[in-house]
């Protein structure tokens, strides 16, 4: 064994040594505290009635089996609203027959939007183009009850 390895673990192992469980560590002992009774449990929730759930169910958006995928963003935030907006009603009200006829007027709005961007048209009348689009949409999805 080396000898700067032995001049290190002599103190420790006095220290060790000298240490016992009887010596007081100089923190106070506190009595342990009391222990509580048990609470009384909570009364059970009342059971709502059945037609309730079944009012519930009737008004649940149909599923969704062939929802209308996000569109490419314009970089315009109005426009980017309008068409999230927008997609997100037509997929959670209508049926997927319905949803696919008012895609494609969607689609057209996407389409008018990106080639003006792509043509170079000012920004300014691209951002009122969106806010135009968005009025005529908020008159058609009205009666679906959703609100742009």
């Amino acid at each position: 064994m080396n000898p700067s390895r032995l001049i290190f673990m002599i103190p420790l192992i006095v220290a060790v040594g000298a240490c016992s469980k009887n010596q007081p560590s100089g923190i106070p002992e506190t009595p342990a505290a009391p222990t509580a009774a048990p609470a009384a449990p909570a009364p059970a929730p009342e059971a709502k009635p059945a037609a309730t759930a079944v009012a519930t169910l009737e008004t649940a958006p149909p599923p969704l089996d062939n929802p209308i995928p996000e569109f490419e963003k314009t970089g315009f935030p109005d426009c980017d609203d309008y068409v999230e907006s927008y997609r997100q009603c037509l997929n959670s009200r209508l049926g997927s027959d319905e949803r696919r006829a008012k895609a494609s007027e969607l689609k057209a709005s996407v389409r008018a939007i990106l080639g003006n961007i792509a043509r170079g048209v000012d920004p300014v009348r691209v951002a009122k183009q969106c806010k135009k689009s968005r009025a005529l949409a908020a008159k058609k999805l009205e009666a679906l009850g959703c609100t742009l």
